[in-house]
């Protein structure tokens, strides 16, 4: 099976702390990678399709801010996909949670080895990787956090850029981490100023979102992002820019 390629650059920002401010966060790490899925090159017709008001690749195009969890069958088929790009061993492993987005479908596993993250396209979901295009990551693992009720604490975010086939020009940027008791949902204000609704389940969040490729005429998509959680009793609070 082919290898992941990805090539790491670490850019020095601090990322995103916990919400609200009582008390900073003590995992944290932020990435800009490479990720160059393999497989197949899918039909440049792809591209044809519009551009996103919030920028990025037309390649996602079809994505929504409002995700759609997965359950049951859909949620063991993604991640046994998920598994299998990235190598991992059977045993004793967990899907976090699981969601779409228009016609992207997104996965997040904890195991022994690392937190596994992955996104593709809805069809390659159940399917044989080595035909699909797929962003993988398998980071270290994470401390398990000590999270207040009515806090999230951000654990791990990743920059992720491909100019590979249908990709080219794609830009994207996922986040997550652990959500407490009392946390019923997470809404992300993305540099771009678009709210993204992030998906929570069994403890944790997370959200995923496209974005302009960072330049010198885009400096701000390597910007902060603003937290805001619901709470079961129906009241909000916020944390932001870090």
């Amino acid at each position: 099976m082919a290898k992941q390629t990805t090539d790491d650059m670490n850019t020095g920002l601090t990322s995103p702390t916990a919400v609200p401010p009582a008390k900073e966060p003590t995992w944290l790490r932020r990435r800009w990678r490479r990720l160059v899925p393999i497989g197949m090159l899918a039909a440049a017709a792809a591209v044809a399709a519009a551009e996103l008001t919030l920028g990025g690749s037309s390649a996602f195009a079809s994505w929504t801010v409002k995700p759609e969890p997965l359950t049951g069958p859909d949620t063991a088929a993604v991640a046994d996909t998920c598994r299998t790009r990235l190598g991992m061993p059977d045993g004793d492993n967990q899907t976090l949670l699981a969601e779409r987005r228009g016609g992207w479908t997104y996965v997040f596993i904890s195991a022994p080895v690392g937190e596994a993250t992955c996104l593709m396209r809805n069809a390659a979901a159940g399917q044989d990787p080595e035909g699909h295009e797929i962003f993988a990551d398998l980071a270290e693992p994470t401390p398990t956090a000590t999270v207040d009720p009515r806090q999230i604490v951000e654990t791990g975010s990743t920059g992720v850029s491909t100019d590979e086939g249908w990709f080219r020009r794609g830009w994207l940027t996922w986040t997550y981490g652990y959500a407490g008791n009392d946390v019923t949902s997470v809404t992300v204000r993305t540099p771009l100023g678009t709210d993204v609704e992030a998906t929570v389940r069994n403890g944790r969040f997370a959200a995923w979102w496209p974005s302009e490729r960072p330049s010198s005429k885009h400096p701000e998509v390597m910007g902060a992002w603003h937290y805001t959680v619901t709470l079961s009793d129906g009241s909000t609070q916020g944390r932001g820019p870090h």
